[in-house]
């Protein structure tokens, strides 16, 4: 009992010697900063282009001060501190970074017509990349250190599904891909970036497992594209089933969100270069297939890329008929790097 008392007496003595973390208030600052940061808290809002009040603090706030503001009770002006740290091109940036990424507050977000609440670590991880423009050392050691001790963040979801995969990584990523009981449709489409990020490591003991995560598509647009990047990139038969799948339940009987539903169904197809394949690409073409043929000019575009993209002797007849048919922007950029599939990590 004494011991338990001991304990209880010394843990409570330790923690009175520690500061709170984001206890800062804006009364603590001097009163001009003080007019500016109660300025940027009615703002509610982070946004993606700087206030006045902004450029206020990175012409007038010193480096200590900032520090100061990145432990604000405020979670917003930590956000606005740590952008103002980075456009100073401070070299201490990243390692402020990595400490800073246990702050799981959310602040609201702003861009255009778009809005939404993230994470303090998500938003000071985005600074660090668009801003701080990372070197790839620097990348490596942020992966490791979110994937291993904070997989809570929006963030590592865009790093599993980007990242080459490393063996030390596999079974953390694949106990991601592990449902819910009862999953919503959020995540139904984690779970398919997720098993996509896990049939990149190609071991043949998860194709089944894999398959099976595919058998079911989400209505999210472009969750379904995890299933066909994932095919594309190891197109082994067990997954050609999933594709005609799609073909006859979606496909034949749904209306297509935008024009772009088929650009990476169509790679995967066109990825196993063989009769079947050629047999389904060409059902793609029959605009009798489609209950609503809004999209089908792009539907056709996007086999014809295909096909370029990955040529085959098998697909040679059918290039030859459709490449008169093309229009100048598609052919002005049928080999130019796709913009949407820059990669971060």
């Amino acid at each position: 009992m004494k011991k338990i008392i001991f304990i209880l007496i010394f843990s409570i003595l330790f923690n009175c010697g520690k500061k709170k973390p984001y206890s800062n208030k804006i009364s603590d600052f001097r009163p001009e900063l003080q007019i500016h940061l109660n300025k940027l808290k009615k703002d509610k809002y982070i946004y993606t282009t700087d206030s006045i009040a902004t450029k206020y603090l990175n012409e007038n706030c010193t480096k200590e001060e900032l520090l100061q503001l990145l432990e604000s009770e405020i979670p917003l002006l930590r956000v606005i501190a740590y952008r103002t740290l980075i456009k100073r091109k401070n070299n201490d940036y990243f390692k402020i970074l990595l400490g800073h990424l246990n702050d799981t507050a959310k602040v609201p977000w702003s861009e255009g017509d778009l809005q939404g609440e993230t994470m303090v670590s998500d938003l000071l991880i985005s600074e660090a990349i668009t801003i701080g423009k990372l070197t790839q050392s620097k990348k490596n050691t942020l992966v490791d250190s979110v994937l291993t001790k904070h997989l809570y963040l929006e963030s590592s979801k865009s790093m599993m599904i980007e990242m080459n995969p490393q063996e030390k990584y596999y079974s953390l990523i694949k106990k991601q891909t592990i449902t819910v009981k009862h999953p919503d449709l959020s995540d139904e489409c984690k779970k398919l970036t997720f098993t996509y990020s896990l049939s990149k490591f190609k071991k043949e003991k998860d194709l089944e497992y894999i398959k099976n995560n595919f058998k079911k598509f989400t209505i999210l647009p472009g969750c379904n594209d995890y299933i066909f990047k994932s095919i594309e990139e190891n197109p082994n038969n067990i997954y050609f089933p999933i594709l005609e799948k799609y073909f006859y339940e979606i496909i034949k009987k749904k209306k297509q969100y935008t024009a772009e539903d088929l650009k990476y169904y169509c790679r995967a197809i066109a990825k196993y270069q063989n009769k079947e394949s050629l047999a389904l690409l060409t059902e793609i073409l029959d605009k009798k297939n489609y209950p609503d043929t809004l999209y089908f000019r792009f539907n056709k575009d996007n086999v014809f890329r295909a096909i370029h993209k990955y040529k085959s002797p098998i697909y040679e007849d059918l290039y030859k008929k459709m490449k008169p048919k093309m229009s100048e922007y598609v052919m002005e950029y049928l080999d130019m790097p796709d913009y949407n599939e820059r990669k971060t990590w």
